[in-house]
C-alpha cells in the first residue's frame, strides 16, 4: 500500500530558490548579441555619427514628437510598482498595526506620486492639444491629475492587494525583494547617466548651427556646460522597462514573457525616435542601451531570477 504524501505543500518561488541560480544559455546567448550590437553600433558612430543622424533626423516627425512627450516614465513604472508591492508586503506580513498602517499609507502615497508625476505633464499636454493643438496655450491643470491620480491609485491598489493577499511566503518574499532591488536601480540609473550626461556636455543634434561646428564624437567630454546629449534620458526610461519581467511571481511565465517583449519593443522603438526627432545622436541612445540594459541584467541576477522562468 502506497503511503500518503504528508509533506507540506511548497510554492513555487520556493523551488526556483532552492535550485541553484545559473545564467541560462539562451540569456547568454541574447546578452552577448545585444552587447555586440552596441559596441559595433558605437565604433560605427565613432565615424559616422553626424552623418547618420543628419540622413534621419526630421524635427516634424510625429514619431519622434510622440515619444518625446510619452516616452520618459519607465523609471516612474517601476518605483510605483515597487512602492506597491512594498506597502501591501507591509501590510500582510508586519506585526503592529500602528507601523503597519503607517508604512502601508506612506508607501501607497508614493506611489500616487509617481502616477501624479505622470499625469500633471500628460494630461496638460493632452487637453491642450485637443483643445486647439497648442501645448502653451493651456496651463497644466494640477487639481484635476491629483484627484486622477488619487483615483487611478485607489484602483491600482486594489488590484496589487487583491493579487498579493493569496500568496504564500515565499511569494511575497520574492515580491518584496523585486520591490527593493528595483528602487535600487532606479537610483543606481539614474547616478549613472544623470553624471555622465552632466559631465560630458555633448550638445544635441537640433542645437547645432548650420555647420554643425559644435559637432564632437561620443568618446570627447566636454564637461559641465548646460548641453545633456549623452547619454539618452529617454532611452534610459525605456530600458528601465525591461525590469518589468521581474514583478510577477516565478510561475508567471505569460506576463514574464509578455513583458520582456515589451521592454525590447518600447527601448528600441524610443531609441530610434530619439535619433529621427533629432533629440540625439545614434551614439547617445547606444550608450544608453548598453549601460541601462546591462545594469538591468544585473539586477536581476543579484534578484536570482531570469526574465522568463523554463
Amino acid at each position: 500500500m502506497t503511503k500518503p504524501n504528508t509533506s507540506p505543500a511548497v510554492s513555487r518561488s520556493t523551488l526556483f530558490a532552492e535550485s541553484p541560480f545559473q545564467t541560462r544559455p539562451v540569456e547568454k546567448v541574447l546578452l552577448t548579441f545585444l552587447l555586440s550590437l552596441g559596441f559595433l553600433t558605437l565604433l560605427v558612430a565613432a565615424f559616422f555619427d553626424q552623418n547618420i543622424t543628419k540622413a534621419v533626423m526630421a524635427r516634424s516627425s510625429a514619431f519622434g514628437h510622440f515619444f518625446q512627450v510619452y516616452g520618459t516614465r519607465g523609471p516612474n513604472i517601476v518605483l510605483f510598482v515597487s512602492f506597491q508591492l512594498l506597502a501591501w508586503y507591509s501590510f500582510l506580513k508586519m506585526e503592529g498595526k500602528v507601523l503597519k498602517s503607517f508604512l502601508t499609507i506612506g508607501l501607497l502615497g508614493l506611489s500616487m506620486g509617481q502616477i501624479l508625476f505622470g499625469l500633471n505633464g500628460y494630461f496638460g499636454y493632452t487637453l491642450a492639444t485637443i483643445i486647439n493643438g497648442s501645448v502653451k496655450s493651456v496651463p497644466d491643470p494640477k487639481p484635476e491629475a491629483f484627484f486622477m491620480a488619487l483615483a487611478l491609485t485607489a484602483v491600482l491598489s486594489g488590484l496589487f492587494f487583491f493579487g498579493m493577499k493569496d500568496k504564500d511566503d515565499a511569494d511575497l518574499e520574492y515580491l518584496k525583494n523585486a520591490a527593493i532591488v528595483g528602487i535600487a536601480l532606479f537610483f543606481v540609473v539614474s547616478l549613472v547617466i544623470g553624471d555622465l550626461k552632466l559631465h560630458w556636455g555633448r550638445w544635441r543634434p537640433f542645437e547645432m548651427d548650420a555647420n554643425f561646428s559644435q559637432f564632437t564624437p561620443w568618446f570627447h567630454p566636454n564637461g559641465s556646460n548646460g548641453h545633456l546629449s549623452f547619454p539618452s534620458g529617454h532611452t534610459t526610461s525605456g530600458w528601465m522597462t525591461l525590469y518589468l519581467p521581474f514583478f510577477f511571481t516565478r510561475d508567471n511565465r505569460l506576463f514574464q514573457r509578455i513583458f520582456t517583449v515589451l521592454g525590447l519593443v518600447l527601448a528600441f522603438t524610443i531609441a530610434l525616435s530619439r535619433v529621427r526627432y533629432g533629440a540625439h545622436w545614434l551614439s547617445d541612445v547606444t550608450a544608453a542601451s548598453l549601460i541601462v540594459g546591462s545594469l538591468v541584467f544585473m539586477a536581476s541576477r543579484l534578484l536570482k531570477a531570469h526574465f522568463v522562468e523554463e
